[in-house]
């Protein structure tokens, strides 16, 4: 039902449906249609502004696709639209707004078919397809790396085992759907446009059902806890989707198909390694004496421990490269590579014999190469500047 609404100020009522002074009738009705269309209340349940608009439209339609409403319109404007013989008696466009609704409009289409009502956790079943399930599996960072098989519980559908997935009384077969002739669909023509739409009578199915089965109550899908055990790849990752075709929620009869599952990886982070992508990154703490004379260290990879050489003179943050250390690709049999970052270990106390050694270093060192040049050095120079800036800082203070 549509609400009049006394407007304050009349708008121009081509300027409402958006159409000239010398517009046909076939011309204000396509705009109406189409501007009915957009603002029905009934497809903006939603929009409080709707019916004001809906009405404002009809309004304008009523009176301009009438001959003698509009030419009466057109020399006295609104008061001339509203006059006694003008409104709505006369001849009239058998045309009231309170008469139309919106699957009128669209040629009798269901209005849930067209802007997808009915809900659900998924798409809605249509053409004997049922929905899709999404569920979470989560992982430990090896179980990624090498794959593990799964058991994962979720709620979901099966086909009643009672009626085999017909929806019937046992002993009995649905019948051809008479509305749609057993296709599922119905087509609709206003004469503006042409739409295929779900049969409202069997829901798509193209059958009915006269007795229904006492089990699933003709719905042919009885509802519960289901277990998949699902081989997970090597290689996924956090963010990972697992497609398995043909494992999600099935659709009422025997002929139809199930929706698709789909698993959404999550994975706990490792305490050792790190990845980036299909890269692994270690981080290795080495002695000061190793790291100036150099040795080789045990390292973990992800596949056991190896030997890796630390040359000479190896600097904080140095790192080496493990080619085809890394991750297994999802898609195909390359690996990544592991990177090993090297962690200098500076101790915070040590020996009087140590503390010795490290002076007579500290002396022959000075001989050999000199002390550092500060004003060179950047990690130096931009301690010696900012240590100026201080002092000056303070001065002023005082």
């Amino acid at each position: 039902m549509v609400t009049f609404i006394l407007f304050e100020e009349k708008r121009d009522l081509y300027e409402v449906l958006g159409v000239p002074r010398s517009a046909t009738k076939q011309e204000i009705k396509t705009a109406f249609y189409d501007l009915a269309k957009k603002y029905h209340p009934d497809a903006n349940r939603d929009d409080p502004n709707a019916s004001k608009k809906f009405a404002e439209i009809s309004n304008a339609y009523d009176i301009l696709y009438d001959e003698n409403k509009r030419a009466m319109y057109d020399a006295r404007g609104h008061q001339g639209a509203t006059m006694e013989n003008g409104y709505p008696g006369a001849g009239g466009a058998g045309f009231h707004p309170n008469d139309i609704n919106l699957e009128d409009l669209f040629g009798g289409i269901n209005i849930e078919d067209l802007f997808g009502g009915g809900g659900g956790r998924g798409r809605q079943s249509q053409g004997g397809v049922g929905e899709d399930i999404q569920v979470h599996v989560h992982l430990d960072f090896m179980e990624a790396i090498n794959g593990v098989d799964k058991d994962i519980s979720f709620h979901g559908g099966s086909k009643c085992g009672t009626c085999d997935g017909s929806g019937a009384k046992p002993g009995t077969k649905p019948q051809t759907c008479k509305t749609c002739n057993g296709t599922g669909s119905q087509v609709k023509s206003n004469g503006f446009f042409q739409m295929q739409s779900t049969c409202r009578t069997c829901k798509g199915s193209g059958k009915t059902i006269k007795d229904s089965c006492g089990t699933c109550k003709g719905k042919g899908i009885t509802e519960g806890m289901r277990t998949l055990s699902v081989k997970i790849p090597p290689g996924v990752n956090n963010g990972t989707n697992i497609k398995l075709t043909g494992q999600g929620e099935p659709a009422p009869g025997k002929n139809s198909r199930k929706g698709n599952l789909y698993i959404s990886v999550t994975v706990s982070e490792h305490e050792l390694f790190k990845r980036q992508g299909n890269d692994i990154h270690l981080d290795v703490p080495i002695t000061l004496s190793q790291a100036i004379l150099g040795a080789t260290v045990s390292i973990p990879t992800l596949t056991g421990e190896v030997d890796l050489k630390v040359p000479a003179g190896t600097q904080p943050g140095e790192k080496r490269v493990l080619k085809g250390k890394g991750v297994r690709s999802v898609n195909n049999v390359d690996y990544g590579n592991q990177y090993v970052h090297f962690i200098v270990s500076i101790p915070k106390s040590i020996s009087s014999k140590q503390e010795k050694l490290i002076k007579e270093f500290e002396e022959e060192d000075k001989t050999n190469n000199g002390p550092i040049d500060s004003l060179s050095h950047p990690v130096l120079s931009f301690w010696n500047k900012s240590m100026k800036k201080w002092r000056d800082y303070l001065s002023k203070l005082k």
